[in-house]
This record gives structure tokens, sequence and C-alpha cells, in this order.
């Protein structure tokens, strides 16, 4: 990279670099992917441990065999359905933050392909004159 300055003069010029822009942003949206990754892992940890001492009173007033596996067998049916929805969060938020990423991208590729690409033009159609009415208006108008 080049910069100069004058004696007298403030303003300092700056070479273009395009790799370092991309690079920049891929860590910006790396940053962006790891921080809603770190809140959404947080929700879920916060909400696990809510639900593990909930079950850890729950067992603690039961007083036979029956009614701790009847309590186990509902913790773990909600910790499968936890863990089940979390992965579809997860897969949510890997799919926003990879569509958000690729539109952010649009700028590079529609440079590249918008200058000598050709637009395609809609097609008017035949232009013939007043339409015939239809039957039921015919008749209406009878």
């Amino acid at each position: 990279m080049q910069e100069s300055s004058r004696a007298g003069d403030e303003k300092q010029s700056r070479l273009s670099n395009p790799l370092l822009d991309l690079t920049i942003a891929g860590l910006e949206a790396q940053l962006k992917a790891w921080q809603a990754y770190q809140v959404e892992g947080t929700r879920f940890v916060a909400k696990r441990m809510r639900a593990n001492l909930e079950h850890l009173r729950a067992l603690g007033h039961c007083c036979n065999p029956q009614s701790i596996g009847e309590c186990q067998r509902a913790w773990l049916g909600d910790l499968q359905k936890d863990y089940a929805e979390e992965w579809a969060r997860i897969a949510a938020t890997t799919f926003a933050i990879g569509f958000a990423d690729l539109a952010g991208l649009g700028w590079l590729f529609g440079q590249r392909m918008g200058h000598g690409s050709p637009q395609p033009q809609p097609d008017p159609g035949p232009q013939l004159g007043p339409q015939p009415k239809s039957q039921p208006s015919l008749q209406a108008a009878a």
C-alpha cells in the first residue's frame, strides 16, 4: 500500500485494496455469526439449567421408586424436545446468517455481471384494438 502526505497538506492518498475489503467483510460476517450462535447457545444453556433445577426439586419430593421413574422419564422427554428445538433454532440461525451474508456480498458479483450482460425486456405482446366483450356482459347489455 502506498501512502503519501505533503508537509502542508493533511490529505492522504490511499490505494484501494479489494482483497482487504473482502477479508474485512468476511470477518465482520464471521463475528456476526459467532454473536448469533453465542446468544442462541446462552439462551439454551439457561433454559436447560432452569429445567434441571426444576427436575432436582421434583426428585427431592418423590417418595417412592415409581414416582422417581416417572419424574426421570418426564425429564428425559423434555430434554429430547428441548434439544430437537435447539437444533432447529441453530439450523434457522445458520440459514438466516447465510442468506444475509450472500445478500450482502451481492455488490461483489453485481459489479462483474451487471455491466456487460443485457437486461431482458418484457414482451408487450401484439397490440390489438379493444377486446370484445364476454358473453355475460353482452347479455347484460341487451
